[in-house]
């Protein structure tokens, strides 16, 4: 019998691809404001929309990184955050998609992935399973065989 505590191997696959977009926006934002001092050096005023992707930028990664920490720790809160900033996440690829830029695709594919895992049974069940354990119920763990 599997240990109801032990995190799904799915899980931990698509909490790697969110590590991976947790990366990419902070290198995103990294880069805009880059290009925000660049143009700062150079006498010009930067675009506000630059400055307004670069902040939400910044903000998506602290909240996808606090949602991602909570979902290790068996916090049922930060899985409800992820799959929110995913559901964003595809809508924007579908924008980008449907403006004529094909690799939004993968942004997409990987955000129905990740959604997906984190409203699949045993996932679930997973997140129950620490809940109870932190509440001192019983259940919460496999029994031991002697």
């Amino acid at each position: 019998m599997t240990d109801p505590l032990r995190m799904p191997g799915r899980l931990r696959t698509a909490l790697a691809f969110v590590f991976l977009q947790i990366l990419l926006n902070g290198a995103f934002g990294v880069l805009m404001q880059v290009e925000m001092n660049r143009e700062a050096d150079h006498g010009q005023d930067p675009v506000a929309a630059l400055q307004i992707a670069t902040y939400i930028s910044y903000v998506t990664v602290v909240a996808m990184l606090a949602a991602a920490v909570a979902i290790i720790l068996g916090h049922g809160w930060g899985r409800l955050v992820l799959i929110a900033f995913e559901a964003l996440s595809a809508v924007s690829g579908l924008i980008t998609l449907v403006s004529g830029s094909p690799q939004a695709l993968i942004g997409i594919v990987l955000a129905a992935l990740v959604v997906a895992t984190l409203l699949n049974k045993e996932v679930l069940a997973w997140f129950e399973a620490k809940k109870r354990a932190r509440d001192g119920q019983p259940g919460a763990q496999a029994p031991r065989i002697s």
